[in-house]
């Protein structure tokens, strides 16, 4: 259900078309089409209840509860596969068909298969060339070469992420030690701020530290990239593979920087990483300013023009997560690497997710955060909010913090000289081991 809230929040909240929200999402056109068909005939509106439970929203749209039914499709062949087997000496048409048919028992028939395929032939030769919108799209990537830096005695290659926005060309990078996931997300973050906003699109390529699929149709994003991409409120739209015309703004501006700063720099070796991205956001400045050769202005002056279009930067800035799955022990707390965080006490004995980062724990069930703690120290063993208690656990816990039990085994004594002899209670004065003092005691006796 966490997809079926995200594809709403593109269609209504991004106003993205229903092809965009199709590959940003990884499912076909047709998926989105049923469900906003679905979600109109439900009588919800957006944003829906933030009560709404994913059950619930399953029920409103489906009519059925998670997991009871599979929706019925017919799959279509793979187009370009079939380009590439009917190149190959004596395979036809309708060998093809057949050998689809095998696979697909209620698939497409004959005729429909020789009309689709030659409608995705006709395409094939039709070049569309896009109009650049400001602030709708960046791109990312990382350049070929790289350059040198000092890491105490050793030298090291750092990585270069370049990424160009689609209407103004401006152009940011950065030195990394690596391509890893967490060098990605900080790049592209680092982006924003540099252009003073985030575009509503951004088209990286298909690195594996981002793409879990890297499907040539549907793309799937990794956990960690898709809630980047909801906390800065980009949709994300992976490069197609082999498809190098889906990010031609950034293989220019990748070029660019390799040919007009990188190359300067080849045989340069920098005393650190710092000095190194010190240097290459300087020479980025006098690349962005200088004015293009075949249209009026520069890269800065319009990037003014493009800014004003671009999406607000969120307060906060995202922070790498881990997640685990836990179980919910009988105290309400989760075991997060031996410390325990609280949830409250009526989801005892459920799973839930928890997200972590270097500063917070969010705990959450489907789509619903049930608890958002800020990280302990290593020496705190159990972090607990008091309104996940239960009420008479609360009363517990304040009676022991406020010291009133030790007061009151004070006041025991003299309140057992005031009771009356039929209550079986007296009080009983005895000599402390090695103390001259009495110390008070109270006995009780059944008669």
């Amino acid at each position: 259900m966490r997809q079926i809230r995200e594809l709403l929040r593109l269609h209504f909240e991004m106003g993205l078309s229903q092809r965009l929200i199709a590959r940003s999402l990884g499912v076909v056109r047709s998926t989105v089409e049923r469900v906003l068909a679905r979600f109109a005939a439900s009588g919800l509106s957006w944003p829906p209840d933030p009560a709404l439970s994913d059950e619930v929203l399953e029920h409103r749209l489906y009519g059925r509860p998670a997991g009871s039914g599979k929706v019925k499709s017919c799959e279509r062949p793979v187009w370009a596969e079939v380009v590439a087997q009917l190149a190959r000496k004596g395979v036809t048409r309708r060998l093809l068909w057949s050998e689809y048919r095998e696979r697909h028992p209620e698939g497409i028939g004959y005729s429909v298969f020789c009309a689709e395929l030659a409608i995705y032939q006709a395409d094939q030769d039709v070049v569309y060339r896009h109009d650049p919108v400001p602030g709708e799209r960046a791109y990312f990537d990382f350049a070929g070469m790289t350059l040198r830096y000092r890491d105490g005695e050793m030298d090291r290659s750092a990585q270069i992420f370049v990424a160009a926005l689609g209407f103004s060309n401006a152009i940011f990078a950065h030195g990394y030690v690596d391509q890893t996931a967490a060098s990605w997300l900080d790049g592209q973050h680092r982006a924003f701020v540099a252009f003073g906003g985030v575009p509503k699109v951004g088209v990286p390529d298909n690195p594996r530290a981002l793409v879990s699929k890297a499907d040539r149709f549907e793309p799937t994003l990794t956990r960690a990239y898709a809630d980047f991409a909801a906390h800065y409120g980009i949709t994300i739209v992976p490069a197609r593979v082999r498809k190098p015309r889906d990010k031609g703004a950034v293989e220019g501006a990748v070029k660019i920087v390799e040919m007009r700063i990188l190359a300067a720099a080849r045989d340069r070796v920098f005393g650190s990483l710092t000095e190194l991205n010190t240097w290459l956001q300087s020479s980025l400045t006098t690349l962005n300013v200088t004015p293009f050769q075949k249209r009026a202005g520069s890269r800065a002056s319009l990037l003014l023009e493009e800014r004003a279009q671009l999406l607000p930067l969120p307060h906060t800035r995202f922070e790498m997560p881990s997640y685990f799955i836990r179980k919910v022990a009988r105290d309400y707390h989760v075991d997060l690497q031996r410390q325990y965080y609280s949830v409250p006490y009526q989801h005892v004995g459920q799973t839930v997710e928890v997200r972590v980062t270097l500063q917070h724990v969010e705990i959450l069930r489907g789509s619903r955060r049930l608890a958002l703690h800020r990280r302990g120290p290593a020496s705190q063993r159990f972090v607990t909010d008091p309104a996940h208690r239960p009420a008479h656990h609360q009363a517990q816990h304040d009676l022991k913090s406020s010291g009133e039990r030790r007061r009151s085994v004070r006041r025991l004594p003299r309140w057992s000289m005031h009771c009356s002899p039929g209550a079986g209670i007296r009080s009983k004065q005895f000599a402390a081991p090695k103390a001259s003092s009495a110390w008070p005691a109270i006995t009780a006796r059944r008669h």
